[in-house]
């Protein structure tokens, strides 16, 4: 059918590429921050219910960036993240038959979380990115990124899958302590997003026949669908939630505990493990304005629609099924269970699973499995999680925090040696915090000499809330 369709490839690669050029500047999930306890406006992402019991009374974030990008096709030969003058030729692996890649980017502006009593809140501001490719035949990439003729031939697509999707995001946060007896401790927390969609694109290839030939490929046979959202602001809205639950074993017993409350000198209790679980990212953005979707086989020739889709054409005359349609977010569960060998050492176990339907409009998140060895107090935070994406690909990461920023990154061996870079990923964050209640004070001032001028602005020591019992 003469189906042309390395130009909607080619626009999802690029999008990707775009947000692997943020790496030098998120990561996968800011492991960094999702498991540290004096992080949770962070750590709520990945579970809500992270903000019940929180270290710090009040955290406030200020801003967080970065970006993960890994696959097994395309690297950069001998080289070493950040060290651009050490860049190699870009190069494809033939070996690999059938190609995956996943990209993810994230800007976080100002969000926050407070501990009141036997409840929470908290609330969060972001951008985010995601793309992912699957089972794409390693010449085609070849082409993609080279340019190069490689030897004609005919090639199966099976299952092939483009996907991109970029939105906004606002979302609030509420947790509470379900169970406390003994050393028994259970939370729960909700979050609900109202979502702002900004671009979005797919491309299946459910089975089909591909000619690679002086340097371009062209589906000559083949059935599936597509999707495309023209990039505005607002194209679509939406809504998304995540559920979190978190059981602690703690040290002492706290059935009459409240966190940062007098009867604990406004601080909070440790635990001995906690054990926890979410379900994330549930909903989607539903396109609205400038979006098409539609499914082809042998007798239709979407190529009109490629073609707008990477050079601007008008869509008005590409074949579709509809207008509207939903972009689904990357759900996922994520498990977690870290061990208080006390002293400020730590052992966190992550699991993430992908819970999303690989034939929805909408990008996939990687599988995930975690374990990190972690040094924690007040002011500063190490960590060093060793990581299998998808349960295969190795890494080996490092974050650290030291007083109000956290740097980190989920692979950082391209950074340190030179290698055949396939990931890339990076993250930082800044934030302030406050660990005790105003108005909370361990010991009375006495004399006009302890006087401030502060403390007409505070709550008196007499008034419960000022260091509450709850």
């Amino acid at each position: 059918m003469g189906f042309q369709f390395h130009h909607i490839v080619r626009f999802i690669i690029a999008f990707a590429f775009t947000l692997g050029g943020m790496v030098s500047a998120n990561a996968q999930e800011w492991l960094g921050t999702a498991f540290d306890n004096y992080t949770p406006s962070n750590a709520m992402l990945i579970n809500p219910s992270a903000i019940v019991d929180q270290k710090p009374w009040l955290d406030i974030h200020l801003i967080g960036v970065g970006a993960h990008g890994t696959n097994n096709l395309a690297y950069l030969a001998n080289s070493r993240v950040l060290s651009f003058q050490s860049y190699g030729t870009p190069g494809v692996n033939l070996d690999q038959r059938n190609g995956w890649a996943q990209l993810n980017a994230q800007a976080m502006g100002p969000s926050a979380s407070i501990s009141l009593g036997k409840h929470a809140f908290g609330f969060h501001t972001r951008v985010r990115a995601a793309g992912n490719l699957h089972r794409l035949p390693a010449e085609y990439m070849q082409i993609l990124l080279e340019g190069n003729p490689v030897d004609s031939g005919v090639f199966q697509v099976n299952n092939m899958r483009a996907k991109t999707l970029t939105w906004g995001e606002v979302g609030l946060t509420y947790g509470m302590i379900l169970y406390q007896f003994d050393k028994h401790f259970l939370t729960g927390g909700i979050t609900v997003n109202r979502l702002i969609g900004l671009q979005a694109a797919s491309l299946f290839i459910d089975e089909g026949t591909m000619l690679v030939e002086n340097s371009r490929g062209e589906l000559l046979s083949g059935n599936g669908k597509y999707a495309y959202a023209q990039p505005a602001f607002t194209m679509g809205g939406g809504w998304s939630t995540s559920l979190g639950i978190t059981y602690k074993r703690m040290i002492d017993d706290v059935t009459s505990y409240v966190p940062h409350g007098r009867n604990v000198d406004c601080h909070t209790l440790p635990y001995k493990w906690k054990l926890s679980g979410s379900v994330t990212d549930l909903g989607g953005v539903r396109v609205k304005r400038g979006g098409l979707y539609n499914r082809f086989d042998d007798s239709e020739n979407p190529d009109t629609y490629l073609n707008s889709v990477a050079s601007g054409v008008d869509p008005n005359s590409v074949p579709r099924d509809g207008d509207r349609y939903t972009a689904w977010l990357p759900v996922g569960f994520n498990g977690q269970f870290d061990y208080n060998f006390e002293n400020g050492l730590f052992l966190n176990a992550f699991v993430m699973q992908r819970l999303s339907f690989p034939s929805s409009y909408g990008p996939d998140r990687s599988n995930l499995i975690a374990v990190s060895p972690r040094y924690e107090r007040k002011w500063l935070m190490v960590t060093m999680p060793f990581s299998l994406e998808n349960y295969r690909d190795p890494h080996l990461g490092l974050a650290v925090r030291l007083w109000i920023l956290t740097v980190g990154t989920e692979h950082i061996l391209p950074y340190l040696f030179r290698s055949d870079v396939y990931t890339a990923d990076a993250y930082v964050n800044l934030r302030l915090r406050l660990y005790k209640a105003p108005g909370c004070r361990t010991k009375p001032r006495k004399g006009i000499d302890e006087f401030k001028f502060g403390d007409l602005f505070k709550r008196g020591e007499k008034d419960p809330a000022a260091c509450p019992d709850w």
